[in-house]
This record gives C-alpha cells, sequence and structure tokens, in this order.
C-alpha cells in the first residue's frame, strides 16, 4: 500500500484503502481499479490523494487504531449532533443524545486501550466537506491515546475523550462560507471564528456528560501557553490539563489533513512544526507523550535515505518513530530501480537516517 497524490493516478491501479464521503457514505471500496477519470470527481470532493495496492510491498497496511465501523459511527453521530444543535433555537433545550455519545466514547476508548505499543498512521481520506467530523473523531482518537499514555484512569480518559469528540461544536455559529473560504480571513471573519470555543461550552453545558474538564476541552483548546491563544489569552498553567492535550491533537490532525487554502502537511513535518512551537504554544511534557506514539513517516511513504537510496516505509517500531523499516527500491533520488531490494529496518542500522519524504514520484507501477 502507498499514498499518491490524484495527478499521479494512472490506468490500472487498484485502490487499497476505501474513500468516503462527507457523510460516512463509501465513495470508491478498496480492491477497486481506480480509473484516471475518477480524479476529477475526487478532486470536487476535495479529495487530494488515495492509497494503492503497489506489488513491490506486497499486502503491507498499516494497522487501524479504531475499527471502521467505530470511526463511521463516530463521525456521523458528530455530524447528526453539530446539524440538529444548528436547526435549533435558542429558547429550547438542546438534545446532545447522550446516551448514544456514551456508547461511542466508550467503543473508542475500549478500542484504544487494547492496542499496545501502538504507533498511530492516521489513514483517513475523506471528502473536505466532512473535514469537521473526521476531524473531531481523530482529535478524540489522539487525545485519548496521550490520556492513556499519561496514566490517566477510566473517568479521566472519559471526560477527556468527550470533551474532544465534541471540541468543535461550537463551529455551528460559523458560516460555511468562512470555514471553507480559500483566502486570508479578515478581521471579522476571523473574530467570529474565536467565538466558537465559548460558543461551544454554552451549548455542551446543557449535556448531562457535562463536567467542568470536559467543558474546558472545549472552552480552552485555542488557548496556548505564551498567552496568544483564544478566547480568554490563558497562560501556561492557567489552561486546564485535559485542554492542552487536546490542543495538541487538534493542531497535529488540522495540520495534517488538507483544508481548501493548503494542502495537507506531511506527518514529519507536523511533527517539525509542534516541536519547533514547544513550550510557547504547548505543555512540552504533553507533547513529548504525544510525540512518542505518532508514526513520522507512515506505511506507504515514500523517503529518501542519508546514503542517496530511497524506497517506501513498511513498518515502525513503537518507541523508535523517525526510525522506521524500510523497502529499498532505488538507488538515487532519480528513480534509478536498485537491482537487489531489500528491507532496511533503521532501528538497527544507526548510521543511516531518512533525510526527506518524496512526493513526485515518477515510478508508480500498477498492481
Amino acid at each position: 500500500m502507498r499514498k499518491i497524490f490524484l495527478q499521479q493516478l494512472q490506468s490500472g491501479m487498484v485502490l487499497a484503502k476505501t474513500i468516503y464521503g462527507p457523510a460516512g457514505q463509501v465513495l470508491l471500496s478498496a480492491g477497486k481499479e481506480v480509473k484516471p477519470q475518477y480524479a476529477v470527481y475526487l478532486r470536487h470532493m476535495g479529495i487530494e490523494s488515495l492509497y494503492i495496492q503497489d506489488k513491490r510491498i506486497g499486502n503491507v497496511v498499516a494497522d487501524e487504531i479504531l475499527t471502521e465501523e467505530t470511526r463511521q459511527e463516530a463521525r456521523l453521530l458528530v455530524k447528526e449532533l453539530m446539524e440538529g444543535v444548528g436547526e435549533i433555537s435558542s429558547n429550547k433545550s438542546i438534545a446532545f443524545a447522550d446516551e448514544n455519545l456514551k456508547v461511542i466514547v466508550n467503543k473508542i476508548i475500549e478500542e484504544l486501550l487494547s492496542i499496545e505499543d501502538v504507533v498511530v498512521s492516521l489513514l483517513d481520506i475523506r471528502a473536505a466537506a466532512g473535514y469537521a467530523f473526521a476531524h473531531s473523531v481523530n482529535t478524540c482518537v489522539l487525545a485519548t491515546l496521550t490520556g492513556a499514555k499519561l496514566n490517566y484512569n477510566t473517568t479521566q480518559i472519559k471526560t477527556l475523550a468527550t470533551g474532544s469528540l465534541l471540541h468543535d461544536i461550537g463551529y455551528i455559529v460559523v458560516p460555511p462560507e468562512i470555514l471553507q473560504k480559500k483566502s486570508i480571513l479578515d478581521q471579522d471573519e476571523y473574530g467570529l471564528v474565536k467565538t466558537h470555543p465559548l460558543f461551544g461550552l454554552e451549548l455542551f453545558k446543557h449535556s448531562s456528560l457535562y463536567t467542568e474538564d470536559s467543558g474546558a476541552v472545549i472552552h480552552q483548546h485555542h488557548e496556548r501557553r505564551n498567552g496568544k491563544g483564544y478566547p480568554k489569552g490563558l497562560v501556561k498553567d492557567r489552561i486546564n490539563v485535559m485542554a492542552q492535550i487536546a490542543a495538541i491533537a487538534d493542531v497535529y490532525d488540522a495540520l495534517t489533513s488538507p483544508r481548501p487554502y493548503r494542502r495537507a502537511y506531511h506527518p514529519n513535518q507536523a511533527v517539525e512544526m509542534l516541536s519547533a512551537w514547544g513550550d510557547d504554544y504547548f505543555n512540552l511534557d504533553i507533547l513529548r507523550t504525544f510525540l512518542s506514539f505518532i508514526a513520522v513517516y507512515p506505511v506507504g511513504t515514500h523517503v529518501l535515505l542519508s546514503n542517496g537510496e530511497s524506497g517506501l516505509v513498511t513498518a515502525n517500531t513503537p518507541g523508535y518513530t523517525t526510525r522506521p523499516v524500510v523497502r529499498v527500491l532505488y538507488i538515487r533520488e532519480g528513480m534509478a530501480h536498485h537491482p537487489l531490494p531489500y528491507d532496511l529496518d533503521l532501528t538497527e542500522t544507526l548510521d543511516l537516517t531518512v533525510t526527506k519524504v518524496l512526493d513526485d514520484i515518477f515510478d508508480v507501477p500498477c498492481s
């Protein structure tokens, strides 16, 4: 399995991972041939890349940390909740479907905590129109795993997961044309965007699942330790610790997702950006914990090595997220085929490193 951009799509390629629409509907199923003319349709849906089968690395796939059934259930619940809340007038009580929320949060937690030594590769290809719902689920997954790594108890993890799943509920006050704008927001537009944490908190207070900590996740996930966040400009430890966890998860998934105004950043770029922002934005202890389980080079990534060879990542080792296993396929960055392709585990070859992620692949064979 490998990730390619739509402009690299060729006749005969076979989809390795199902692509979903904004409501969780299947757009293209795994195992189907992806015809080049599909690119127009996918691009119209806001999809810029896809995973295809690659015979050179066999049936290598990245393990999913959440079943597709649970992921889709969670997406749809967030979608229904946000759309339902948006239709309710301000003088009516808000039905938060609390029992359904409890069920889906418990499912997410149960599945995530059943995995030992997890390395996360978010391989969630989705339509741009469904970004808000998928982003909420991914933020919940990443925050929950971080809480577990920090040895949170069951009650704390449920609180963190609930707040993270609903962290963007306040976006219902922001018109879609602002959220999907392809240029820089003006001052008034950005001012409206900055109201969503406070509005989300007020909405969530109608839920029986509300607690001070879960509410703080919704209210404070855009606060930054240097005081330059919003809505209150809180500094350092005045920011709720669960909100600080959700902030890192939120930013990471936003960076690695395509937006109307930019292409998605590679995970290695997002990791570098988070690390560079460091203590200015985030709690360093939480950030280190978060980065300890993020695959810097997900399965299917084409990487250049420090010896000039390059190939596809086939696995990641827990605890060594910057040193993947690579199927070496090319002698030089110029794509000359290696006469004897081989597997290289960078956890065992310490004199070599990944120096670059390669996007411009000229040699993408069909399965």
